[in-house]
């Protein structure tokens, strides 16, 4: 299949399209994070704004605009790491260390994007499965710590809500993200 009818899939929640375009783009990703090897932000963290740029393209590629789908994925991964590396280098903005990992699109989906009965259905079973998993694998403040942060706060605006130390938070944030990367290569992982 090409990858332009896997976006067009992937875009309406077919998470086996979805999931093949993640195993085409990623490798990309992963090269043009793997440039900045002196950064004090991590790979990972360049990886996971790469593909945040991915799940961007995949949302807005539109094929009748002439462009292929890995062309345009290219653009948006390579412009996503490069505006997190600004970031980092102009200390305009600190680095987002603490984001949800793309993993975590199925949220973002319930914020109203999905148009499509199919697609809110589908949306529903990934939001189930990914509260299961939080459920089952995260701890009472983990799961604290990601509600503030899916509210938006930063890591010390988590620390002074819930009453803990910001390298307590911080901590929490790394444990939440290492496993909800676990989740993602779960078989039946969006």
């Amino acid at each position: 299949m090409s990858d332009e009818e896997l976006a067009g899939l992937a875009a309406h929640g077919d998470d086996r399209a979805m999931s093949e375009l993640i195993a085409r783009m990623e490798p990309f990703a992963k090269a043009k994070a793997a440039r900045f090897p002196s950064l004090p932000i991590g790979e990972e963290d360049l990886l996971q704004e790469g593909m945040l740029g991915f799940l961007n393209a995949v949302r807005t590629f539109r094929p009748e605009k002439g462009a292929s789908f890995r062309s345009y994925a290219a653009v948006c991964i390579q412009n996503s790491i490069l505006s997190a590396v600004r970031g980092l280098l102009t200390r305009k903005s600190a680095p987002n260390r603490h984001a949800v990992p793309y993993e975590d699109d199925v949220l973002q989906s319930l914020a109203g994007t999905q148009s499509n009965p199919l697609d809110e259905i589908s949306a529903r079973e990934r939001e189930r499965r990914l509260e299961a998993f939080i459920g089952e694998n995260l701890s009472k403040k983990e799961k604290e710590v990601l509600a503030q942060r899916l509210a938006g706060k930063s890591q010390s605006a988590i620390a002074n809500a819930l009453g803990i130390s910001p390298k307590s938070a911080d901590n929490a944030l790394q444990r939440i993200r290492r496993k909800l990367k676990n989740y993602r290569h779960l078989p039946s992982a969006p």
